[in-house]
């Protein structure tokens, strides 16, 4: 900057002009601009396998366990209307020769997401989120029967909140933060399952379950939501990827009894060399409707990813 001070405070007009007119004629480089619609969508179905074979004192065993993992998003960020969609899916089971094949990991999660920008600035915008939650096959809650939509948990929340998402300029780094609160309805859609609060009665031919329990059960509160989500690519084909949801969702009476209230988080990791893959899953749900102990399942699997 000095150096150049320097030579236009000199009194030589020719080379002022000469200067002018090499800046003149110089291209300028403009940034690139982004055109069309700012759309992503991704899909990763997942596959781990273990396979186990004891034999020892006469006594010999073979196991076969699995789990498949299927993760989808869609995302629209445009001004000022946006639109989210998140897909997880995670089943799993032992199999043996003793006994039938017993589900170990059974979670199926959709969220519609559009939203509305406030401020740009500060990236506010107003959410409505519709969560859907359920299980994909027969099993057990304490004893009680599930199925396949039975019992399914839906909630519809309106909430204000704010957004951070951002690419690095190489396109390496991907970083996502949500967090807000609002209003949500809550409703648990049952068929056969018993409800916590009603298993005290009992249920048989002369009380059936439609005589204890209605089939829709509707509530409300206040909701909080925080979201988190990073990518990292390490290497040309080393991604490492990392999603986090938590969920808290009061209901009727909440003020009586903090047990009146509902909490799920999620949350995903994982290490991708190409198509191998290393992924850690931790779900957590407390809901008093459904078992009145928190519920904790955790699975780290070695297996085949693909990222279509």
């Amino acid at each position: 900057m000095l150096v150049s001070a320097t030579a236009f405070a000199q009194q030589d007009t020719s080379l002022v002009k000469s200067i002018d007119s090499t800046i003149a004629e110089a291209p300028t480089q403009e940034a690139p601009i982004e055109t069309g619609t700012p759309v992503r969508f991704s899909i990763s179905p997942s596959l781990g396998i273990t396979f186990q074979s004891i034999s020892k004192d006469q006594d010999e065993s073979e196991n076969l366990q699995w789990l498949l993992q299927l993760q989808s998003k869609f995302s629209y960020e445009g001004q000022p209307l946006q639109f989210n969609a998140n897909l997880f899916a995670q089943y799993g089971a032992l199999v043996t020769k003793e006994a039938s094949p017993k589900k170990v990991q059974d979670n199926l999660q959709v969220s519609l997401v559009p939203s509305l920008t406030l401020s740009e600035r500060l990236g506010l915008r107003l959410f409505f989120e519709v969560t859907g939650e359920t299980e994909m096959g027969p099993g057990k809650v304490d004893s009680i029967e599930t199925g396949f939509l039975d019992p399914l948990f839906l909630y519809e929340t309106l909430f204000l909140g704010h957004k951070t998402h951002t690419v690095s300029v190489d396109g390496t780094t991907e970083f996502e933060f949500v967090i807000g609160v609002g209003y949500a309805f809550q409703q648990t859609i049952t068929n056969k399952f018993v409800l916590e609060q009603n298993r005290q009665f009992i249920i048989d031919e002369n009380n059936p379950l439609q005589h204890v329990q209605a089939q829709f059960t509707v509530e409300s509160g206040y909701s909080g939501i925080i979201e988190l989500g990073y990518t990292k690519k390490i290497g040309e084909d080393f991604t490492f990827r990392s999603t986090s949801k938590t969920v808290i969702l009061t209901k009727n009476h909440f003020t009586d009894d903090v047990k009146n209230s509902r909490v799920g988080s999620l949350l995903l990791a994982g290490l991708q060399y190409k198509f191998l893959a290393l992924d850690y899953t931790l779900h957590v749900l407390y809901d008093h409707n459904i078992s009145p102990r928190r519920q904790l399942d955790q699975t780290m699997v070695f297996g085949l990813r693909f990222d279509l």
